[in-house]
């Protein structure tokens, strides 16, 4: 007779979680005096008060770091007001938009470099893409993503100081009207 497996949900540590949260705010803290470019493990281990190999056994780099805190900041941005639950495609997309603008421009503060942008924005797609897949197929979903992601970021640079609810709303009508309705 066979023996069923354990299907107890693991519990997760504690220490770990607390470690993580204090690697992770020191690269936030970090974040917002220089630009990512320049941050070393070092620098983030020592804001975190721990050593190097404890920093290593969390995350193989600071990319990696990055990319979990930008995954998780994303998801939790995205799901706020259950927006894949609205039964319109229109109000859907616009909640999701905003959500994705709201996020990006919550970034602002942080320093632009060649190695924070593309981990950035790369982490923010990746994430959206998964969050819109229970509703819509991968090339659809990944189609939404690069229209309201890259408008984000376009906008997180170009200007940031105008309401993003016109560039929503635009990208949101093209989407599901579709480009002959929006012309030229």
């Amino acid at each position: 007779m066979a023996v069923a497996a354990d299907v107890r949900p693991q519990r997760i540590d504690p220490r770990v979680v607390r470690t993580q949260k204090l690697i992770r705010d020191a690269l936030a803290s970090l974040l917002s005096e220089k630009n990512f470019e320049s941050i070393s493990v070092q620098d983030i281990a020592e804001r975190a008060t721990v050593n190097r190999a404890t920093f290593y056994s969390h995350f193989t780099d600071k990319f990696a770091l990055l990319d979990s805190m930008i995954r998780d900041e994303v998801a939790a941005r995205l799901a706020e007001g259950n927006p894949l639950d609205a039964r319109d495609t229109r109000a859907m997309l616009v909640a999701v938009g905003n959500n994705v603008f709201a996020f990006v421009g919550s970034h602002r503060k942080c320093r632009i470099d060649r190695d924070f942008e593309p981990q950035f924005q790369a982490a923010i797609e990746a994430q959206l893409t998964e969050f819109l897949l229970p509703r819509f197929e991968h090339c659809t979903a990944m189609l939404i993503t690069s229209a309201l992601v890259g408008a984000a970021m376009y906008w997180r640079h170009e200007a940031p100081r105008s309401s993003p609810e016109p560039i929503v709303a635009n990208i949101v009508g093209i989407l599901v009207d579709g480009v002959d309705k929006h012309g030229a």
